[in-house]
């Protein structure tokens, strides 16, 4: 029954183009899905996993459907009851294991708590929360400063040490590294940093706390469980990962383990839009999934429905005029050369759908697309301000700074929550200036300044009081007697 394509879904869905044919009936065994910008792939995942389910090739709660935020996760359940419910596939589809990869570990972590080594209710700590766990354990974790000067000679300050330990210890858990040959090396920095992970995990028992990489790493071991390991597979017959190009390494080494041994794993997904390399991603996950199976087929979604066909020559002159080549591995670029290709069926009016806009100077630059963007909306080309997306190299103030700015001035209301500028805002520095009140954190109670940034800090404090002065408060409210 394999390369088959259930009646249901040609019936329903008779447009759908070759090359998402060939994804949807290639059924049994691993399978690479290239899909471009625009070009259908999360729907293709979906009727791709409803003809395994109409042909009866397993059960809802034998698949496993994965991605990567817990948005996309509801996204993707929801759009697959809506097909199912357009089909008429009556089968139980809230038994199917959707969700992110990180979920998938919790509810199996839960599952087979007593081979975990954890305790009942294990909480996990996200970000910020393993910060200060580290911060409320530091001189059990790192020790102080005559005790450890590799970490303090490292870093100038507790919270710098803390920031830069909680990446080497996601990478160490993430990447699988023995802390016990960072130990074992010459490196004494590299030293210190094994023997704070060792103590780090044995606090996290200690305390029953999980972090995210933690996580993935005891499913990981319950996977490689000999007892456990097979109940677990058995019961995810067919895996299907979505946006595979932000996995890491630990989450490879995951869902390989999990399709095992059938290997009726099918992972969709563009090299082009790896977009998390900074929280440990890596785009090689995509670009070698083929080393893992002899064979592995591909299938390539080239064609993309969403943009103008003058946006997508641009796109695909930029991608050519780059060297995506590996001297270190020929046979594994650091690109897949794929073509996208606009809509056949599409009308593409004639308008200038890409062109470029430069200035003297950033400030010129930002007013001439402030002009462009009011031009757009007076003319009814959008309908709505939000309509528009700028995408800067950064959206530090530095460098999205004269662009907002620019939109004020022209009256157009900007959305820049990564700006960095939330604590610039007028409402923001007067509760600023409440709490240092009601903490006693003014004038001569703030005691020596002597630590990292605390002069910084007492100085915006002070302009926070200005702020709170300026509104009124100074005559009105009993925190006046304070400023």
């Amino acid at each position: 029954m394999n390369d088959i394509i259930h009646p249901l879904i040609e019936k329903y869905f008779p447009d759908i183009n070759q090359d998402q044919r060939k994804a949807i009936r290639q059924i049994d065994g691993p399978l690479l899905i290239i899909a471009g910008p625009g070009s259908g792939k999360t729907f293709v995942l979906i009727l791709r996993a409803l003809n395994i389910l109409l042909l009866e090739k397993c059960q809802p709660k034998e698949m496993v459907l994965c991605t990567f935020t817990e948005k996309a996760a509801f996204e993707l359940r929801d759009r697959m009851q809506q097909v199912a419910h357009t089909i008429g596939y009556t089968g139980d589809l809230s038994q199917l294991q959707v969700g992110t990869i990180h979920g998938l570990s919790n509810r199996n972590i839960s599952r087979y708590r007593l081979h975990t080594g954890w305790g009942n209710g294990a909480e996990v700590l996200d970000e910020l929360t393993q910060s200060l766990f580290l911060f409320e354990n530091f001189d059990e974790i790192v020790g102080t400063v005559g005790e450890n000067e590799a970490i303090f000679g490292h870093w100038t300050t507790r919270w710098k040490a803390i920031e830069g330990l909680v990446e080497f210890f996601n990478k160490i858990t993430e990447e699988l590294v023995d802390p016990q040959t960072l130990i074992n090396g010459q490196d004494p920095f590299l030293r210190s940093i094994g023997q704070a992970y060792t103590r780090y995990e044995q606090k996290l028992h200690e305390l029953n706390r999980l972090d995210f990489a933690h996580q993935q790493k005891i499913f990981l071991d319950l996977l490689t469980n000999p007892g456990i390991g097979p109940t677990i597979q058995a019961e995810a017959r067919f895996v299907l990962v979505d946006e595979y190009q932000d996995t890491n390494y630990i989450q490879e080494q995951l869902l390989l383990r999990l399709a095992a041994p059938q290997n009726n794993i099918c992972v969709v997904g563009d090299d082009d839009q790896s977009l998390y390399r900074f929280r440990g991603a890596t785009v090689r996950n995509i670009l070698e999934f083929g080393k893992n199976f002899n064979p592995c087929p591909q299938v390539w979604l080239e064609i993309n429905y969403r943009s103008h066909k003058a946006i997508i020559s641009a796109y695909n002159h930029f991608m050519a005029g780059c060297d995506w080549s590996n001297p270190n591995a020929p046979s594994y670029p650091f690109r897949y050369a794929k073509t996208i290709k606009a809509d056949p069926d599409a009308e593409h009016p004639d308008y200038p759908s890409v062109f470029q806009i430069w200035g003297e100077n950033e400030q010129d630059e930002s007013r001439r697309l402030a002009d462009l963007v009011s031009f757009l909306k007076k003319n009814d080309v959008i309908e709505d301000y939000n309509q528009v997306a700028i995408l800067l190299r950064s959206v530090r103030e530095k460098h999205s700074g004269p662009y907002i700015q620019a939109f004020k001035q022209q009256g157009i209301p900007v959305f820049a929550p990564r700006a960095r500028t939330y604590f610039d805002n007028p409402e923001v520095r007067c509760m600023i200036a409440c709490y240092a009140v009601l903490f006693g954190w003014y004038k001569e109670n703030r005691g020596k300044l002597n630590g990292y940034g605390l002069n910084e800090l007492a100085s915006y404090v002070d302009d926070c009081f200005a702020i709170l002065v300026k509104h009124g408060v100074a005559n009105k409210h009993p925190l006046a007697l304070f400023l």
